[in-house]
C-alpha cells in the first residue's frame, strides 16, 4: 500500500496530472474566446480581432488565441508549483544546515506523501539517530574519563594518602621516645601531603579542557606542555605543520591521548626530552609524541594498564590507528585519524 501512494502520489504524477488539468482548462477556455462564443462574445466585432483579421482568417487566429492562452496559463502554472517546490527544498536545508552545526532540535518539516516528504522523514529519522549516537559517546567519554581517573587516582593519590598514614602512625607511636624523629616523621607526611594536593589540582585541571573549542588543539597542547613541563623537570619541543580546523571529537580525542602519553613519560620513562608533532594533511591528522626515555616491551605491557587501551580505544573510535615503538633509546607513539571532509587552511583563505 505504501508503495502505492509513493508510485501514484508522487511528484512525477502530481505534476504531469497538475499541467494536464491547467491544459484542458486552458483549451476549455480557449474554444469559446476563439469562436467569440459565451462571455468572449463581445469580441467579436472589436477594433483588436478586426486588427487581426486583416492577417491572418478567424481560424487560424482562433488558433493563436488556444497556444497563447494555455502558454499563459502553463507558465503561470509552472511558477506556482516550482516556488512550492523551492520553499519545500528550502525548509529540508534549513534544518540540514542546523544538524550541521550540531542541532538536531530542528526537524525538516513537510508532511507530503511524496518523494520530497519522504526525505523530511528520513532525514529526521537520520537526526534522531546522529542525536542517539552522540548522547550514547558522550556517555561512553563519561565512563572513560572516570576510568582515567580512578586509575590516576589509584596510581599517585591513594598510594599517597596511604604512606602519609603510616608515616603519621609512625610518629605517634615515637612522640614519646624519640621527639625529634616524630618530628621528622610528621615533616615527610607534610610534605608528602602537599604533593596530594598537586596531584589533585593537576587532576581537576586535565579533567576540564574547556578551551578546547577556544584556543584550539594546538593551543591547549601549548599551554599544557608548558605546565607539565615545569612541573616534570622534561623539555617538551612541540611542533606543528598545516594546522587547519579540526572537528572538536578529533581535538579532545587527540588532547586526551597526548595527556595519557605524557603521563606515561613522566611516570616510567626517566626521560629528559619529549618531542611532540602534530601534523594535518589533506584528509587526516597525525600526533607524534617521542621520548629519550629508557624504553619498555609492547607486548609485556598490553593488558597491564588502562592507559595504553585507553589511547587506543580513543584513536580508533575516530576510525584512526595507534602503534606504539620502544627500545633502548627510548619510546615514539604515533596516532592517526581521519579528517573526513575538513577543508584546508589554503582552501579557507583562498578568493571566491
Amino acid at each position: 500500500m505504501n508503495t502505492q501512494r509513493r508510485r501514484f502520489g508522487g511528484l512525477f504524477w502530481r505534476m504531469a496530472l497538475s499541467y494536464l488539468a491547467v491544459s484542458v482548462v486552458a483549451t476549455l477556455i480557449a474554444i469559446p474566446a476563439s469562436r467569440y462564443e459565451g462571455p468572449f462574445g463581445f469580441l467579436r466585432d472589436s477594433d483588436l480581432v478586426q486588427t487581426f483579421n486583416r492577417f491572418f482568417d478567424n481560424q487560424t487566429n482562433g488558433t493563436f488565441l488556444i497556444v497563447m492562452m494555455i502558454a499563459l496559463i502553463g507558465v503561470v502554472t509552472g511558477a506556482l508549483i516550482s516556488a512550492n517546490l523551492r520553499a519545500r527544498v528550502t525548509r529540508i536545508a534549513v534544518a540540514a544546515q542546523a544538524w550541521s552545526q550540531g542541532d538536531f532540535s530542528a526537524p525538516a518539516r513537510d508532511r507530503s506523501n511524496d518523494e520530497l516528504g519522504q526525505l523530511a522523514r528520513d532525514l529526521n529519522r537520520m537526526a534522531e539517530q546522529i542525536q542517539t549516537l552522540l548522547a550514547s559517546r558522550q556517555a561512553l567519554a563519561v565512563v572513560d574519563e572516570r576510568n582515567r581517573l580512578a586509575r590516576d587516582l589509584h596510581d599517585t593519590v591513594k598510594q599517597h594518602v596511604f604512606a602519609n598514614a603510616l608515616l603519621v602512625r609512625a610518629a605517634r607511636k615515637q612522640l614519646d621516645r624519640d621527639p625529634d624523629a616524630a618530628r621528622a616523621r610528621l615533616e615527610e607526611a607534610e610534605r608528602l601531603a602537599e604533593q596530594t594536593q598537586q596531584e589533585l589540582s593537576n587532576l581537576i585541571k586535565a579533567l576540564r579542557p574547556a578551551t578546547l573549542a577556544d584556543k584550539g588543539l594546538l593551543g591547549m597542547l601549548m599551554a599544557y606542555t608548558e605546565e607539565w613541563s615545569a612541573r616534570t623537570g622534561i623539555l617538551v619541543d612541540l611542533r606543528a605543520q598545516g594546522e587547519r580546523p579540526t572537528p572538536l571529537d578529533v581535538e579532545e580525542a587527540f588532547y586526551r591521548v597526548a595527556q595519557e602519553a605524557l603521563t606515561n613519560v613522566a611516570r616510567h620513562s626517566g626521560a629528559t626530552r619529549v618531542e611532540l608533532q602534530l601534523t594535518w594533511t589533506d584528509g587526516s591528522l597525525e600526533m607524534t609524541v617521542r621520548d629519550d626515555g629508557q624504553g619498555f616491551v609492547v607486548e609485556e605491557a598490553a593488558g597491564k594498564g588502562l592507559g595504553l587501551a585507553s589511547m587506543r580505544e580513543r584513536v580508533e573510535a575516530l576510525g584512526g590507528a595507534l602503534a606504539i615503538s620502544s627500545g633502548a633509546s627510548g619510546t615514539c607513539m604515533e596516532a592517526r585519524a581521519p579528517l573526513a571532509g575538513v577543508p584546508s587552511r589554503e582552501e579557507l583563505e583562498a578568493p571566491t
